[in-house]
């Protein structure tokens, strides 16, 4: 098996959705029906080729994981030789990686893998900037929800080849009582309560969490009286 020590930050977990069918999806995306039309017709089956991935920008690399996954899924017989590895910093010209193997096999996979590759330096490399800005501060950098549909668990992983830190992965790993759940339940105590009651009831103990989202510091206050308060919390709020 090939080194992945280019791989330098494992991806984070999802119970439902993994790399592999983002991946499927992409690519089929991309082939439809009848697949590369242009590549079956100009270059023959046998033809062999060498390809070279370049950086054009500055930025922190991210993404190669993902690009090996890509190319196996086309053709596991391409070999990749990468020159650089996810979190480094990159400048224009740097070469990233070669591929060589079956030129159809390369074109069908170069844009799927630079795709997902261009996408999660970008998001890596802003989120480089930030951490950056808060170097010396007792402060993290973390994402949200608001990510490209059926991309989150790559933003995410992104966001962790940047230095930042990762905030619940969706609706189900963590709970975060915010402005609509507070208008709902009638008060951030009620939202609470009726959170903790669930956790209870369901039997999820420790391993969920409730944040509370406040808008003024009068908000903040009626949290920390509520921790304050007894009984012992029966989760992390």
């Amino acid at each position: 098996m090939a080194s992945k020590s280019h791989v330098t930050v494992p991806c984070p977990s999802h119970p439902t959705v993994n790399v592999a069918k983002i991946i499927k999806a992409a690519l089929e995306e991309d082939a439809g029906d009848l697949g590369d039309v242009t590549t079956l017709a100009t270059i023959p089956e046998s033809t062999q080729a060498v390809a070279t991935f370049t950086a054009k920008n500055d930025g922190v690399l991210a993404g190669l994981g993902v690009a090996d996954d890509v190319l196996a899924a086309v053709d596991p017989s391409v070999q990749v030789e990468w020159r650089a590895r996810d979190g480094d910093r990159v400048v224009p010209g740097q070469t990233l990686g070669v591929l060589r193997g079956s030129a159809r096999s390369i074109l069908v996979a170069e844009r799927v893998m630079l795709n997902f590759m261009q996408r999660m330096s970008g998001i890596a490399t802003a989120t480089a900037a930030m951490v950056s800005a808060l170097d010396g501060l007792p402060t993290k950098v973390l994402e949200t929800r608001k990510t490209a549909p059926g991309l989150r668990l790559l933003d995410k992983w992104a966001v962790l080849i940047g230095g930042g830190t990762n905030h619940r992965m969706g609706l189900y790993d963590m709970m975060m009582i915010k402005d609509n759940h507070i208008a709902a339940a009638g008060g951030i105590r009620a939202a609470v309560q009726r959170a903790e009651d669930y956790i209870r009831d369901q039997g999820l103990g420790s391993s969920m969490s409730i944040e509370v989202e406040t808008s003024d510091l009068a908000e903040v206050d009626e949290v920390v009286e509520i921790l304050r308060a007894p009984p012992p919390r029966t989760c992390d709020v």
